[in-house]
């Protein structure tokens, strides 16, 4: 992957991620990690190489049915990406509406996640009120919130303390465990020594190694 005429941002990766499963991707700043971000989030096309998701070739999509596949998929930026003319309730129920549910099948289920990431004093705020910290939690909500088939969160944790990081993980790891494929690109290493789930270590845009969970490891 490049930018432009560039030089190649990353190259000569090559993985798969079982459906399920739960990944990190480390590596040191500008090492490459929100690139790849972009590329299996479908934002970014790679300069040459083959993304398959979901068992298609990306590249061989039409661009018609590429927003059927994005639908499919969980993102959390690092920029947040939220819309700034929404509360923040109608941002987090964006993704259940856009599939054409609505009422209470919607207001319901975006009340509680939000209350349980503590954002239930600010339902009717609009985003440019919020901190840093809580904008996150209004990205997060609202990309776990249709319990996508793969979660793909760029340093999630990185504008929260300690306690909310923890419960934001256990989030990512029920929504897991009820199927969907998480990747988590994060320089927190208490965080990756603690889950201990396998990391894809990215080094100057290479895949330096491919690492089994801690208890595992050598």
């Amino acid at each position: 992957m490049r930018y432009g005429n560039g030089p190649p941002i990353l190259s000569d990766l090559t993985f798969a991620l079982e459906a399920g499963s739960f990944h990190f991707i480390t590596g040191a700043s500008g090492a490459g990690k929100s690139s790849l971000v972009k590329l299996i989030t479908l934002a970014e096309r790679p300069a040459r190489g083959t993304v398959t998701l979901f068992g298609q070739d990306v590249a061989a999509l039409s661009r018609h049915a590429l927003p059927a596949l994005r639908r499919r998929i969980g993102v959390v930026f690092q920029d947040y990406r939220l819309l700034e003319h929404l509360t923040v309730i109608d941002n987090v129920a964006l993704p259940l509406r856009l599939t054409g549910q609505g009422g209470a099948a919607v207001e319901r289920p975006v009340i509680e996640l939000l209350q349980w990431v503590g954002l239930g004093d600010h339902l009717y705020a609009h985003p440019g009120t919020l901190s840093g910290g809580q904008q996150q939690r209004v990205a997060i909500a609202r990309a776990v919130i249709g319990r996508p088939s793969l979660l793909v969160a760029d340093e999630p944790t990185g504008n929260v303390d300690e306690r909310i990081a923890m419960r934001l993980m256990h989030l990512f790891e029920e929504l897991n465990r009820l199927g969907t494929t998480v990747v988590i690109a994060t320089h927190n290493m208490v965080l990756i020594d603690y889950f201990g789930y396998p990391r894809l270590h990215l080094d100057a845009g290479h895949l330096e190694r491919q690492s089994g969970p801690r208890h595992s490891e050598c």
